[in-house]
């Protein structure tokens, strides 16, 4: 008789306001990774709540998930990572960065991948 153990995973809740104003650029991404990096170091679920941001771009959504969507794969990411309260331009960024790298990825040549993964690596 084998039971199969339930996954539970506490949620840990990053509201972006208490980071920065904006979810708009790299630095806005940085900050944002510092507490991702935290919560998955222990293994947590993520819900990034974007209350109040009223400024967003694809630069920060690609700096802030794209190595955690490539790294995990799309079965974690999505496990993993849960955005509320973005507003219509926040949702279409975001869902711009979600399509192209996780639902209809782009294949690259071998060098290619290992070109961006090394430019990427740099970028932490």
């Amino acid at each position: 008789f084998n039971r199969e153990k339930k996954e539970r995973r506490i949620t840990m809740l990053i509201k972006m306001k208490e980071l920065s104003s904006t979810a708009f650029d790299v630095e806005d991404a940085d900050l944002l990774k510092v507490e991702m990096k935290k919560a998955l170091a222990q293994e947590e679920k993520i819900t990034i709540d974007f209350e109040e941001i009223d400024f967003f771009s694809a630069v920060f959504f690609n700096h802030a998930f794209l190595h955690y969507a490539k790294s995990l794969g799309k079965q974690k990411y999505d496990d993993t990572f849960f955005l509320i309260n973005l507003d219509e331009i926040g949702e279409e960024d975001y869902n711009d960065f979600y399509n192209s790298v996780l639902k209809n990825p782009r294949k690259f040549s071998p060098n290619s991948e290992k070109r961006i993964t090394e430019y990427l690596s740099d970028l932490d």
